[in-house]
């Protein structure tokens, strides 16, 4: 993990928050941390990625786009401590309105499980 935080820094220092090559080194530090089962941490970074590539301009129905909520999606449904789900919730409903993703339910999967 320590290395992908190390190419993240370099990335942001040289490219910028908002820059493609920031973005990828987020994406990985996610699925290192979905390897290390920590999935409120893989979420939170899976949200972060959607929002900075929605901020990047890429639109809702790209592949990249529709992946990154949807691993944000699937890491959130992991977690177990259900107050730090609830956290992360609104976040993910938020991207979910914009990116419902190709599987129909998707947001309202979320919101019944932030209802109960």
């Amino acid at each position: 993990m320590a290395v992908a935080v190390a190419w993240e820094q370099e990335a942001l220092r040289r490219y910028g928050p908002r820059s493609q090559q920031a973005v990828h080194w987020m994406e990985v530090r996610a699925d290192l941390a979905r390897l290390a089962g920590q999935p409120a941490r893989s979420c939170e970074l899976w949200i972060t990625a959607a929002q900075a590539r929605l901020g990047l301009s890429q639109e809702p129905g790209e592949p990249d786009v529709e992946g990154a909520v949807d691993r944000a999606h699937h890491q959130w449904e992991q977690i177990e401590d259900l107050a730090r789900a609830r956290e992360l919730g609104p976040a993910l409903v938020a991207l979910r309105q914009r990116v419902p993703g190709r599987k129909a339910g998707a947001l309202a999967a979320v919101q019944r499980r932030l209802r109960s």
